[in-house]
C-alpha cells in the first residue's frame, strides 16, 4: 500500500471516528437534556402542587369567615331590629312611670270607672290650673 492510501484510510477512519464520537456525543446530550427535563418539569409539578393546596387552604379559610360573618351579620340585623322595639318599650315605660309621678304629685287617684283610651295616648285627666 502506498503512502497515499494509508492517509486514505486514515482519514476515513478519523471520519468514521468523528460521526461515530459525534453520535455518541448526541446521545449523552439527549440523555442529559431528557434528566433536566424531567427534573425541571418534577418541580415544576411540585410546585404547583404546593400551589394548589395553599389555594385550596386558602378558599376554605376564606368559605368558613365568610360563614362567620353571614352568621354575624344575621345576629346584628336581628339586633337592629329588636333595638327599635325595645326602645319604644323603654320610652313607654318611662312616660308611665312620668305620668304615674304627675298624678302623684297632684294628688288625684284615677277613677276607677274611667274608661280606658284605646287610641295610644295614656288615660291622664288634663291640667286646668297647673300644679
Amino acid at each position: 500500500m502506498s503512502t497515499s492510501a494509508w492517509w486514505i484510510l486514515v482519514v476515513a477512519g478519523l471520519m468514521l471516528g468523528a460521526v461515530a464520537g459525534g453520535w455518541v456525543a448526541l446521545r449523552l446530550a439527549r440523555k442529559r437534556f431528557d434528566a433536566q427535563l424531567r427534573k425541571a418539569t418534577d418541580e415544576v409539578s411540585q410546585r404547583q402542587a404546593a400551589m394548589i393546596e395553599q389555594l385550596r387552604s386558602a378558599q376554605l379559610r376564606a368559605q368558613s369567615e365568610l360563614e362567620q360573618a353571614r352568621g354575624s351579620l344575621k345576629r346584628q340585623l336581628a339586633a337592629i331590629a329588636a333595638e327599635p322595639r325595645a326602645a319604644l318599650e323603654r320610652a313607654e315605660g318611662r312616660l308611665k312611670a312620668a305620668y304615674a309621678e304627675l298624678d302623684r304629685l297632684r294628688g288625684n287617684v284615677p277613677d276607677s270607672g274611667m274608661a280606658e283610651l284605646t287610641d295610644g295616648f295614656a288615660a291622664t285627666r288634663p291640667m286646668h290650673k297647673g300644679m
